[in-house]
């Protein structure tokens, strides 16, 4: 199947959402680890933010072409990648309650933050996979969507 027709399928809101499964994948494990180092004496908490890039390259025309750059250091954006890929922040995380060891880990809220994520990263498969539903019938009955 050639890129093109692939690409006709999906429109830059289904790849966005798939981007977004990617990143909300990758703060589940910055979550993870910021659990994990909870005890860790002098451990500071990560952050990792990718919303605000998602929303403004949400808020796009949808029939943008996408250009293709020749050099990665073309169209460079303080929101995505050359090759369009978005880039999330990451960072030590400010907090206002540092432990005795000196650990920024609030145990509650990384709990917050995890159950926030997946309910986030669930919804989105559920629309990737109505899309892909989508698809399947209309490749079943021939194209008649």
């Amino acid at each position: 199947m050639s890129s093109s027709l692939i690409g006709g399928m999906f429109t830059r809101s289904d790849q966005l959402k798939m981007a977004a499964l990617d990143l909300r994948l990758e703060r589940q494990h910055v979550l993870n680890g910021n659990i994990a180092n909870s005890e860790t004496p002098g451990y500071r908490a990560i952050g990792f933010d990718f919303e605000e890039q998602l929303q403004a390259l949400a808020g796009g025309d949808e029939e943008v072409v996408p250009m293709k750059a020749a050099d990665p250091r073309h169209f460079r954006s303080d929101l995505v990648e050359a090759d369009g890929t978005l880039q999330a922040e990451v960072y030590v995380r400010p907090t206002e309650s540092v432990g005795q060891d000196g650990n920024t880990v609030d145990v509650d809220k990384e709990m917050a933050d995890m159950a926030q994520n997946q309910i986030l990263y669930k919804a989105t498969v559920e629309l990737i996979n109505k899309k892909l539903a989508t698809l399947k019938y209309a490749i079943a009955n021939g194209g008649q969507v």
